[in-house]
């Protein structure tokens, strides 16, 4: 098959996605973009589109919107008489009827090494779990989540310091080679494919605003890949004062977390001091965390500096009670 044969249709919504799919219609035909509809956001409840729509229409494709896939959305699909899917951060589900409509077949660009951590939540969960390395790997669609025939992986390197952010902005810029190198090798007949292990699979759950909620009571290395996981979001949260604290930003790469000791009879979430150069020392189960970004609920983000210069009385507090 030559890659001119390829009709893509491109499915996914945020940010993370933007460049795959610019590096797609550039090197292929894309016939349509599949994304969510507009939705409300901010006090103004202004409608705001998604990325994947917004690049679509400034690359001249066809754009569907719709919220789940019934048989409107399939006859609009098979009118741009696309023969291949390409998925990135979707959400949708993608049942027999629909995925027959793709002659040549379907890949869906995941970011983990899977079959770990399956599911909504990949780059979350591999900073959770203070994994030293994770990936994105490129697979079929298959009703099963996640569970497709791996096309290809790619492996990333973690240094401890990355959050859910910058992770992500770490994958939005390796996807795009990935995803053009693997429909290459699939139009030159090169394409090996592996049936993933379910005994090895592991899964990430949807996350709540709730998950946020920081027990101090937890090692440093753990409450330091919390904060880093949930940034931007849900954050982290803690309480101060009744009032609810979000810890924005640790210090450090996470192998120093809990590397100083906690001065003796010191209670978990204790405010032991304050550093210049790295926040907030605050006692967990085995040492201390340092934390150099903070907001208080209702006001701004600021750096510890800042925060101290207004809230002085946080030093020798005990958060969370």
């Amino acid at each position: 098959m030559e890659c001119s044969d390829l009709r893509i249709l491109f499915a996914g919504n945020p940010s993370i996605a933007v460049p795959a799919l610019e590096a797609l219609s550039e090197d292929f035909t894309v016939v349509g973009v599949l994304t969510n509809p507009d939705r409300p956001v901010g006090r103004g409840r202004h409608m705001e589109a998604p990325p994947v729509k917004e690049t679509a229409i400034r690359l001249g494709i066809p754009v569907l919107q719709y919220e789940r896939l019934l048989g409107d959305a399939r006859m609009q699909v098979t009118a741009l008489q696309p023969n291949f899917l390409v998925s990135f951060a979707c959400g949708h589900y993608f049942g027999p009827k629909f995925l027959a409509l793709f002659s040549q077949g379907t890949a869906n660009i995941h970011p983990s090494l899977l079959p770990k951590y399956r599911g909504s939540a990949p780059l979350q969960f591999a900073l959770l779990n203070g994994e030293s390395h994770t990936g994105i790997s490129i697979q079929r669609i298959v009703a099963k989540i996640d569970s497709g025939n791996i096309l290809a992986q790619e492996t990333l390197s973690l240094d401890g310091t990355e959050t859910t952010q910058s992770l992500g902005e770490i994958v939005a810029v390796r996807a795009p080679a990935l995803i053009t190198d693997t429909l290459e090798r699939l139009c030159a007949g090169r394409l090996v494919e592996t049936v993933q292990r379910e005994e090895d699979a592991t899964f990430s759950s949807l996350l709540s605003k709730s998950d946020g909620l920081v027990d101090w009571t937890g090692t440093a290395r753990s409450i330091h890949c919390k904060v880093r996981a949930y940034a931007p979001w849900p954050k982290a949260y803690t309480t101060y004062q009744g009032v609810q604290l979000m810890i924005a930003s640790v210090y450090g790469p996470v192998d120093t977390a809990g590397e100083e000791p906690l001065p003796p009879g010191t209670d978990c979430g204790t405010v032991v001091r304050h550093e210049k150069e790295k926040g907030l020392a605050i006692a967990c189960k085995d040492g201390l965390l340092y934390v150099d970004r903070l907001q208080l609920a209702q006001k701004k983000e600021m750096d510890s500096a800042s925060f101290i210069n207004g809230n002085p009385r946080i030093i020798g507090s005990v958060l969370g009670t």
